[in-house]
C-alpha cells in the first residue's frame, strides 16, 4: 500500500489523529504504534548502485520488524517505481515523498533526512526510526544482535549505529600498513563525525532537530551530536552493514580539495572536525609559528609516505600517489592558517544554540 504524503497530510488537517487512527484501524496499520519504523533517503539508486544490489538493500531491511517504510526520494528514475512495486510483494506500507527544501535552493541529504524525521513526527507514533542507507546491506543478524544485546531497552540510548563493513578489502589492506585496524577506524570515525548507513534513533533522541539544508555531506555528523549533545547514549552494533561505496584510494586533487574546503567550512561553522584535523585547527587558532613550521611536517614525512604507496601503486604510480598526498596535507594546512582566525566552535554550543536542547 502506498501512501504519498499530501494526501496523508490533507486527511490529517480534516481529522484529529486519534479519531483518524480509531476509525480506520481495520483498513490500515500506518498510524499503529510498531516499535520501528524504516526509512530510506535516495536520489536514483537504481541508476547509481544498480538494480540488484538495491534489492539486496531492501530485502536485507526485512530482518527487522517494521511494517511501515518512509522512503524520500529525489529521483527522476525508476527509483521509485522499484520501491513501490518491492513494498506491494513484501506487504510494507511505503509514504513516498520528495525532499522539503526548508527555504534552501535545491534538495540536499540534509533536507531529505529532515523530510524523513518530519514525516515520522507527522505520521507515526512509534518509538524508533531507523535510517538504511541506498547501499548498504544488513548483514545477517543485525536485528538479532539488537534484541540479544537489549539496547532498546535502555532509556539512556538515544542511537543505535551498525559498523560500515566495506564491501572490498582496499582500504582495510593499506590501513595495515600503517599499523591501523579497520574495526577502530570505523568506530572512531562514527564518533567524530557520525553515520547513518543502518542507524536507530529515538523518537525523544531526535524530537525538535532542524538540520541545517547546507549539510549535504555532514548532516549525519550533526545528527549524531544532536543526539549525544543532548545527554543521549550512543550503543555500536559491531554485526552492522555491507557497505557498497567504492574505496578509491587514489588521490583525485579537485575532489579532495573540495573535501577538504568543505571540512574547513563546516569545523569553522559547526564545529564538526575529524580526527586527523583536530590538532591542525588547534595550531591554526593558539600558535600560529607552530601552525606554519606544521606546513614542513608532510615535507619529512615524504619518505615514509612514499614507502607506504609504492607497496600499494608500485613504484612509478605510488611515487606520483605519494607527492599527492604530501601536496594535499600542505595545502590543506595552508588554507586552514588563511582562514581559521580563533578557537573552532564547540559542536555542542553551536547546537545548542540554533535549537532547544
Amino acid at each position: 500500500m502506498v501512501f504519498l504524503v499530501s494526501d496523508l497530510l490533507e486527511r490529517f488537517r480534516r481529522e484529529s489523529f486519534k479519531s483518524w487512527a480509531s476509525s480506520h484501524a481495520s483498513h490500515s496499520q500506518l498510524w499503529c504504534t510498531n516499535m520501528v519504523v524504516m526509512s530510506i533517503i535516495t536520489r536514483n539508486a537504481l541508476s547509481r548502485v544498480g538494480r540488484e544490489l538495491f534489492r539486496r538493500v531492501l530485502d536485507s531491511s526485512l530482518q527487522v520488524p517494521y511494517k511501515s517504510v518512509i522512503v524520500v526520494s529525489d529521483s527522476d528514475d525508476d527509483t521509485d517505481a522499484f520501491v513501490k512495486q518491492w513494498c506491494d510483494l513484501n506487504g510494507k506500507e511505503l509514504v513516498l515523498a520528495r525532499s522539503r527544501l526548508y527555504g534552501f535552493a535545491r534538495p540536499t541529504r540534509a533536507t531529505a533526512r529532515q523530510t524523513a524525521i518530519d514525516i515520522f513526527f507527522e505520521l507515526f507514533s512509534d518509538e524508533w526510526l531507523m535510517f538504511l542507507d541506498d547501499d548498504c546491506v544488513l548483514n545477517p543478524g543485525w536485528w538479532k544482535w539488537v534484541e540479544d544485546s537489549k539496547v532498546l531497552e535502555d532509556p539512556a540510548v538515544g542511537e543505535v549505529w551498525g559498523i560500515n563493513w566495506d564491501a572490498t578489502p582496499e582500504r582495510e589492506n593499506y590501513l595495515k600498513l600503517f599499523g591501523i585496524d579497520l574495526k577502530s577506524f570505523l568506530i572512531r570515525k562514527f564518533e567524530e563525525r557520525g553515520g547513518t548507513h543502518d542507524t536507530l534513533y529515538r523518537r525523544k533522541a531526535i524530537e525538535g532537530i532542524r538540520i541545517p539544508p547546507e549539510l549535504h555531506i555532514y548532516e549525519d555528523a550533526y545528527l549524531h551530536f544532536y543526539v549525544k549533545c543532548r545527554g543521549w547514549k550512543y550503543v555500536i552494533n559491531p554485526v552492522g552493514v555491507t557497505h557498497y561505496n567504492p574505496i578509491d584510494l587514489r588521490i583525485d586533487l579537485r575532489r579532495d580539495m573540495a573535501k577538504a574546503r568543505l571540512a574547513i567550512y563546516t569545523a569553522v561553522r559547526y564545529g564538526i572536525v575529524e580526527y586527523e584535523n583536530a590538532k591542525i585547527f588547534h595550531e591554526s587558532a593558539k600558535n600560529k609559528l607552530m601552525a606554519y613550521l606544521s606546513l614542513l611536517r608532510p615535507v619529512a614525512g615524504f619518505p615514509l609516505m612514499l614507502l607506504i604507496t609504492t607497496k600499494v601503486f608500485g613504484f612509478r604510480k605510488g611515487f606520483v600517489e605519494a607527492v599527492k598526498r604530501q601536496y594535499l596535507k600542505i595545502w590543506f594546512r595552508w588554507q586552514v592558517l588563511k582562514t581559521v582566525k580563533s578557537r573552532v566552535p564547540d559542536v555542542c554550543e553551536v547546537i545548542a544554540s540554533e535549537t532547544r536542547l
